[in-house]
């Protein structure tokens, strides 16, 4: 069967000028893509080849777009290291739009609210309706599809098929507005004639209902109010018993006919807001989330539950805007239910800033630094146990410039430093490390005749903790030069590159270098058809003898677009 794609495929791309000359006679479709044909060689030394010795092949893309806006694409790839063959009609949809309504059908991802229906892909319809300042969306389709074990495959975990329905109504424009979300969804319990019982492979049917609010409102001309909160019902277990609900729960008391509670069910809750200023000289924002344990909605893949957090953010310019500062710290928490043996915090802080006094240089400042620490929880901490750890991060870059009318030189520094630090002493010799990297650039560019060059000097040292005990911090070096250069011949139709690089590496006690070098060459036959060869080299020495081995790859490609 793939072959047969394969062929359908090629006989598209080959027969693209009949399609075309009909296209724009009727104006029906558009075919675009192009084909790309490809021979080489690989000669490996020290180690068993990774390649085919005389690697070919030929590949193509197509797209093919229909009245409104429909596009098809495809992609085949036939050679001796293997064939392929994608299309998109696995899952295909359509959003068509018109004015203020837009329609939804097939295979779709809609977002409704970051916790209610956040981007989960269904098999179905819906329709979303702006008139005016109204907003409406309804969408109603399979959420999952119902799949089980097998006895040629058992170890497949089954699934229900599941579907569900999402609808909303607001008020505002898009950069202003109140919506009201709610979305039901549930398994369907005769969609698997069996299920297995094994532990690792049991499921059990689930349903789910979710109702939030989700607004970004600007309150007067400066400050803007996110809100974004949702109540979450959801039955893990449908066979479960029944259970009299609490009648004094709001969430149940207006939504009290729509649940059957159960033993299975929880009833959670998650909340994000923010509130900022924002003005010529900057901004200042403050952010909340809190999300319950557990929460879930059938309308996202995933959620983070279990935390809370709080967070400010300011950024300040200056100079006339050729300055700038920007800063943030929040505070995150765990454990919010007080049922884990431990609970954890942790501290995240950030700095940023430029100074652009000029086109010709610039500097950029960045430092972050990321905490975590442990509380005990429903147990005692062993000190021993307790993880307490910073992470610390730092990056300079500055560039200078040089232009006129015929050359460009740019110079560019490039230094970080990124450290662990262990804040309990029972275990810091073990987990204590830092790295530091330095890389200094050169780039020239001849503006009329195209000749370009580069060089790079890098250094990297990496520091690791200790494997044993009373054994001595071990260093890890990396440095070397890169350099390159490009040319382009014949009034631009030949491009050619040359690149080549030196890294020596020092580690264990042993001296290394890895060797590159390549060379490209790329030549226009034609307006649409070009032709490119390759050539690569590596030679890698670890130090050790049985570890040296070096590599020699090279290739011819003809491509044509259309």
């Amino acid at each position: 069967m793939k072959k047969l794609y394969l062929i359908c495929f090629f006989s598209l791309v080959l027969g693209r000028q009949a399609v075309l000359s009909q296209t724009n006679k009727t104006d029906v479709v558009k075919l675009s893509g192009g084909l790309n044909a490809y021979a080489g060689f690989y000669k490996p030394g020290g180690i068993a080849a990774r390649n085919q010795s005389a690697p070919f092949g030929l590949s193509g893309a197509v797209t093919l777009t229909l009245p409104g806006g429909v596009s098809l694409p495809f992609s085949a790839v036939v050679g001796n290291q293997g064939s392929s063959f994608r299309q998109p009609f696995n899952q295909f949809g359509v959003s068509p739009t018109y004015k203020w309504a837009t329609a939804h059908a097939g295979y779709r991802n809609v977002s409704f609210s970051p916790f209610t229906l956040a981007g989960h892909t269904f098999l179905g319809g819906g329709v979303e309706l702006n008139p005016g300042m109204l907003r409406v969306g309804a969408v109603y389709g399979r959420f999952n599809k119902a799949t089980s074990s097998t006895i040629a495959d058992p170890n497949l975990i089954p699934s229900f098929k599941r579907t569900g329905y999402a609808l909303k109504v607001g008020y505002g424009k898009p950069n202003n507005y109140v919506d009201l979300v709610m979305l039901r969804a549930h398994d369907d319990t005769m969609s698997i004639s069996s299920v297995q019982a094994s532990p690792e492979n049991r499921i059990t049917p689930a349903e789910n209902l979710v109702v939030g609010i989700t607004s970004r409102l600007l309150l007067i001309k400066h400050i803007a109010v996110e809100v974004d909160a949702a109540a979450s019902s959801y039955t893990r277990d449908m066979f479960a018993t029944e259970v009299q609900a609490e009648g004094k729960n709001p969430f149940v008391r207006i939504f009290g006919k729509m649940i059957t509670p159960r033993l299975s069910t929880q009833v959670t809750q998650a909340t994000q807001a923010a509130v900022g200023y924002q003005d010529k000289w900057g901004s200042v924002k403050f952010q909340y989330k809190r999300i319950d344990p557990n929460f879930q909605t059938m309308g996202a893949y995933y959620f983070q539950s279990d935390i809370e957090s709080y967070t400010v953010g300011t950024t300040l310019n200056l100079l006339k805007g050729k300055a700038r500062i920007s800063g943030s710290y929040g505070r995150q928490f765990d454990n919010l239910a007080n049922n884990k043996n431990a609970g954890t915090g942790r501290s995240i802080g950030s700095l940023m800033a430029s100074f652009n006094p000029d086109p010709v240089f610039g500097l950029d400042i960045s430092l972050s630094n990321y905490g975590l620490s442990q509380r005990a929880g429903i147990r005692p901490l062993i000190d021993t146990l307790r993880i307490a750890q910073n992470n610390l991060s730092a990056t300079l870059n500055t560039r200078y410039s040089i232009f006129n009318e015929d050359l460009s030189h740019i110079f560019t520094l490039t230094a970080t430093h990124q450290q662990l630090s262990d804040l309990n002493n029972a275990t810091a010799a073990q987990t204590e490390n830092n790295n530091q990297n330095l890389n200094l650039g050169y780039f020239f560019q001849h503006n009329r005749n195209g000749l370009g060059a580069n060089l790079m000097l890098s250094y990297t040292q990496t520091s690791l903790p200790q494997t044993l005990p009373g054994e001595a911090n071990q260093k890890v070096k990396f440095y070397g030069p890169t350099l390159g250069t490009n040319y382009a011949f014949l009034k631009k139709k030949l491009n050619t590159s040359l690149n080549f690089s030196y890294l020596i590496n020092q580690q264990f006690g042993q001296t290394g270098k890895v060797m590159t070098a390549s060379a490209n060459a790329g030549y226009q036959l034609a307006k649409r058809q070009n032709l490119n060869i390759m050539f690569n080299y590596l030679n890698s020495n670890t130090g050790i003898q049985t570890e040296k081995f070096n590599e020699l790859r090279g290739n011819i490609g003809y491509g044509i677009s259309f």
